[in-house]
């Protein structure tokens, strides 16, 4: 991890009393309850607890779950959806038209990964508990395109709840990065954008969400949609980026990492560590 951490990061990491983002996260992976994390990064299971905490209303429509896939499977599937594999990350396939689809192709490809295991180079030790499933789920469609993805860094410290906002816009191609009050802070998102998604009338709603969601933990990347009007869970991140990823701009790094509390006496977020931690 740390040869790693160094490669990416361009210095050493402090991994038993970490202060910076990256180190936090490298933290978790070390010492975290791995079983809490791999409810939540299970694409599948975290259904459950998203329903659980905040209603099935905000879940986008399943259409099918299957630990294989055959050609029969596609026969009823309508003309768009999405094909994830749960245990991973990024391992997924948007289907925008089926007649296009080389349905043989995805089945094999889809297949395969439920052999394999994500997280071995990265050291996200949580995802090797998921039992591998394939997850279809109906596309999301904004204006013949994927909708902007709000990922909601979510923290749960001394003095209540917080966040920061980014918003990404379909295939990662501008960012905008804000703080809880909507200003912001950096980013490449166009004038256009900026009216079209900053703020939206409903946002009041999406907090409630991302709060409720990372409620009982420390920090929990929470990601949704918002949609005509309506709000759809995307994905719930524990280890951003496996945290090998600086943010472009130090600032904005150094307060992810600020605002990070960790609860590190939480047995249900961290394993004990039999570190010797300095008092004073």
């Amino acid at each position: 991890m740390q040869r790693r951490f160094r490669r990416k990061i361009g210095k050493s990491g402090n991994f038993t009393e970490p202060q910076t983002f990256p180190e936090k996260v490298q933290f978790r992976k070390l010492y975290g309850n791995h079983s809490t994390y791999a409810r939540l990064a299970d694409k599948y299971a975290v259904r459950e607890y998203v329903a659980e905490r905040v209603g099935e209303r905000y879940l986008v429509p399943l259409l099918g779950v299957y630990d294989q896939l055959t050609p029969e499977h596609f026969r009823d599937l309508p003309d768009r959806f999405i094909i994830k594999a749960n245990h991973g990350s990024k391992w997924h396939q948007v289907v925008w038209d089926k007649s296009q689809l080389d349905i043989a192709s995805t089945v094999q490809y889809f297949n395969q990964l439920m052999h394999r295991t994500y997280g071995l180079r990265s050291h996200e030790y949580h995802y090797r508990l998921i039992r591998p499933r394939i997850v279809i789920e109906e596309l999301l469609d904004d204006e013949h395109d994927s909708p902007v993805d709000y990922s909601f860094y979510s923290y749960h410290g001394p003095s209540g709840f917080d966040f920061l906002i980014t918003l990404t816009a379909p295939r990662h191609e501008t960012y905008a990065h804000f703080d809880r009050h909507w200003n912001f802070q950096d980013g490449d998102f166009t004038s256009e954008q900026h009216a079209k998604y900053v703020k939206p009338a409903n946002y009041q709603d999406m907090f409630r969400v991302a709060e409720e969601l990372s409620r009982g933990f420390d920090f929990l990347r929470v990601d949704l949609y918002n949609l005509n009007g309506r709000i759809y869970f995307g994905e719930a991140t524990c280890t951003p980026t496996s945290g090998y990823t600086p943010a472009e701009v130090p600032s904005r790094g150094k307060l992810r990492g600020d605002k990070w509390h960790l609860d590190r006496d939480n047995p249900n977020l961290y394993r004990p560590t039999g570190l010797h931690r300095p008092t004073g």
